[in-house]
């Protein structure tokens, strides 16, 4: 993962920040606003009159007149010109909360978590849970009061505090007892909080105080790379909202309790359901990483309460068929405002984002193949395998795999296999315990739209014993 946002953050020279007029989108009831050209990741709105935005770059972007234009959005760069080995200008702070309008907390993939009580402004404090490192990976966090901050990382730690803006020492740690790649997590109140991950983990807690103990997990079905889990939204004790990466929603009134306790709404959305906000439990938006943005006023009633609209078809730049064109943060707190933050340093906003969207903005999959080709399919290229031949003593030997994207910015991640097994998420590179007989690698890259690539095969090899069978292609040795 920390290769995979060192290459996204190569996107960031394609320019620095530049304002712009307000530019209608394609839909009728968003406007874009051209704030930037930072990939950003994350958006807090504690209310109409003020938004914060965060991504690449340690950027902070915030307004007090959200809807007022370009020019209404200030940029901080927190963090920045602190000193030490982890301090760069490629940082990504991935989530950001704002339980009030006087204060915000955000948290960062090299384990920093920075606070303001002056969000619009650039006073913000850090504090590092890693200072031998960032050995914890935060993704989201989500504060239901100011005196409680629950956030999320990727190797199944828990982080939570009862006075967020009172430093490093303030922050508990609880270990899971696996190690979950968590990366969205909503707390419907101090006695609710669910957490997902990026395998479709559900993880669950009416006691987000308790420790390690007091979480438990449910296990969504399907693939690995496809029901990945990125964002989720619980605006009440009796409704939970996420989406995975294969064009499904699901829904659960009863979020504490197990699997089958979600309900799936399937086919509405093209691609990976990044975040989720609901304003009531009767309103709900969700976002995926082709600028499409679902909305519902009955969101567990199924795939037909919840309509679509895309806001930036991809490519949306001419002749630039690489520019993002993904979404990553959605906030709403009121159901007559909803702000979103874009990948390519967009802000889209509505007053009214519950109205039925205009009848062109409607997507239907046979129309948008027809006039768009979407994005083009990630590349694996295999560097490095065993030999076509290797023999040992024993039955069973270890091969390593060395693979690389084609273009690296295009990627966010791999799924690999050996012989007929199921494809599952990995990182090269890769390795294997396997037996005598004929083997085959294969890998795929996975890209930020969600399309997996076509599959990079290395083989047939063999692991074969020299006095028996199987045995390699050469003469056996005399007896």
């Amino acid at each position: 993962m920390r290769k995979l946002w060192q290459q996204v953050a190569v996107v960031l020279a394609m320019g620095a920040l530049a304002a712009s007029s307000v530019v209608p989108a394609s839909a009728a009831t968003w406007t874009e606003l051209q704030v930037g050209k930072s990939i950003l990741l994350g958006i807090s709105c504690p209310t109409a009159s003020r938004c914060v935005a965060v991504g690449a770059g340690n950027t902070v972007l915030s307004s007090d007149d959200p809807t007022a234009g370009a020019s209404a959005w200030s940029l901080a760069n927190i963090g920045a010109g602190e000193q030490g080995p982890y301090f760069s200008p490629s940082r990504q702070i991935r989530g950001i909360d704002c339980p009030t309008a006087q204060l915000c907390v955000a948290v960062s993939y090299e384990g920093l978590i920075y606070t303001s009580t002056d969000p619009t402004g650039d006073a913000w404090k850090v504090a590092d849970l890693t200072p031998d490192g960032p050995n914890i990976h935060m993704y989201g966090v989500a504060c239901p009061t100011a005196d409680l901050c629950v956030a999320v990382a990727g190797g199944g730690q828990i982080l939570t505090s009862t006075a967020p803006a009172s430093g490093a020492g303030a922050w508990s740690v609880a270990q899971l007892a696996r190690p979950l790649s968590l990366r969205g997590v909503s707390c419907a109140s101090a006695a609710l909080c669910v957490a997902v991950g990026d395998e479709g983990e559900i993880v669950s807690s009416t006691r987000p105080l308790g420790g390690p103990g007091a979480w438990s997990e449910a296990q969504l079905p399907g693939a690995p790379i496809d029901r990945s889990l990125f964002g989720v939204d619980c605006p009440s004790a009796g409704l939970c909202v996420t989406g995975n990466s294969v064009n499904t929603l699901f829904t659960s009134t009863d979020p504490t309790g197990p699997a089958d306790a979600w309900t799936s709404a399937q086919g509405k959305s093209t691609v990976q359901i990044t975040d989720v906000d609901c304003p009531a439990p009767t309103r709900c938006v969700a976002i995926d990483n082709n600028a499409d943005v679902l909305t519902s006023t009955d969101p567990t009633g199924g795939a037909a309460t919840w309509t679509i609209q895309n806001l930036l078809p991809y490519p949306h730049v001419e002749n630039e068929s690489t520019t993002p064109n993904g979404m990553f943060g959605v906030s709403c707190p009121a159901a007559t405002f909803c702000a979103i933050a874009g990948t390519n340093g967009q802000i889209f906003t509505s007053t009214n984002p519950f109205e039925p969207p205009p009848a062109s903005a409607a997507i239907r999959k046979s129309e948008w193949r027809r006039k768009h080709k979407g994005p083009k399919r990630p590349r694996a290229i295999i560097a490095s395998g065993p030999p076509p031949g290797v023999e040992v003593v024993k039955g069973n030997v270890k091969v390593r795999f060395r693979f690389f994207a084609a273009k690296r910015a295009s990627v966010r991640g791999f799924v690999c296999k050996l012989d007929d097994h199921r494809f599952k998420s990995c990182r090269s590179p890769k390795s294997y315990r396997v037996g005598l007989g004929t083997h085959r690698f294969t890998v795929r890259a996975v890209g930020w739209s969600g399309y997996r690539g076509k599959a990079a095969s290395y083989g047939p090899f063999k692991i074969c014993h020299p006095t028996g069978r199987p045995y390699c292609d050469r003469p056996r040795p005399a007896r």
